[in-house]
């Protein structure tokens, strides 16, 4: 039985672990005095669609720091497996009776409160008709205001189906590269800013989300079109990272991790 829309529990799932290669500890790093989980976290309750808030990490001795963090400034955790996705976020989300998950990755803490509530809106009109929505199939967004919603029977459904190691960590390809198997959303931007790189990998990435964060200081919170009048006005500042863009899109994807891992 089809739960109402009226009804729906849907939590934030902020995905992250101490583990990155390119950018050492980037969740803890710090921007005007606020770590970036913790940017992630305020940004994420300024949500109006979604019901709670938690941290998927690895259980891993090297997230202690994360989960220690999480835990002082009010945010709750789940600790899963390294790799198995899958798994780790039916965790989180089963330990907070969730529907449904909005997930958001360690490396966009510049996540955009009125696209998520877009999305969540249409999601929950349209309950039970989704298997899987995001905002980046193909990507219309800036890199780094990627989201995507995952009903709980959907991940169940994978957690049955998928035995490849690799789409157990990137269950969102698997989805979207079999779109015949899945009935996809995806939420479009009206103009493509997809050549636009917004998102936290490398310490360029770091010196433009900063840029960023200085200028808005002195505001509550701020959206996409904020950024791009910034942009307009100071467009040195697209430069600090424009040598890292990701141009990786193959099918539609945009991940040069996963296509990387995919080759080998």
């Amino acid at each position: 039985m089809i739960k109402s829309n009226k009804n729906l529990r849907i939590i934030g799932l902020i995905q992250a672990r101490m583990g990155s290669k390119r950018l050492k500890n980037k969740a803890l790093l710090k921007i005007n005095g606020k770590t970036i989980i913790q940017i992630i976290f305020e940004r994420l309750k300024a949500v109006k669609g979604i019901d709670d808030i938690i941290l998927s990490t690895s259980a891993s001795k090297e997230n202690d720091v994360l989960t220690s963090h999480a835990k002082d400034i009010g945010l709750k955790y789940y600790r899963g497996s390294e790799d198995d996705l899958i798994l780790r976020h039916l965790g989180a989300v089963n330990a907070l009776g969730a529907d449904a998950f909005l997930k958001v990755t360690a490396d966009c803490p510049l996540v955009d409160v009125k696209i998520a509530d877009e999305m969540l809106k249409i999601y929950k009109k349209n309950y039970g008709k989704i298997d899987f929505m995001t905002n980046c199939l193909p990507p219309t967004f800036p890199d780094g205001l990627d989201l995507d919603i995952t009903p709980t029977l959907t991940l169940e459904n994978l957690g049955r189906e998928i035995k490849n190691p690799l789409h157990r960590e990137y269950y969102a390809a698997y989805i979207m590269e079999n779109p015949a198997k899945f009935k996809v959303h995806n939420f479009k931007s009206n103009s493509d800013f997809s050549s636009l790189r917004w998102t936290l990998d490398y310490q360029e990435d770091l010196g433009f989300i900063k840029e960023i964060f200085d200028n808005f200081k002195n505001q509550k919170t701020f959206f996409m079109e904020d950024i791009l009048k910034f942009m307009d006005k100071n467009p040195k500042v697209i430069e600090v990272n424009k040598s890292k863009v990701d141009k990786t899109i193959i099918n539609n994807i945009r991940s040069k991790s996963y296509h990387e891992e995919n080759k080998k």
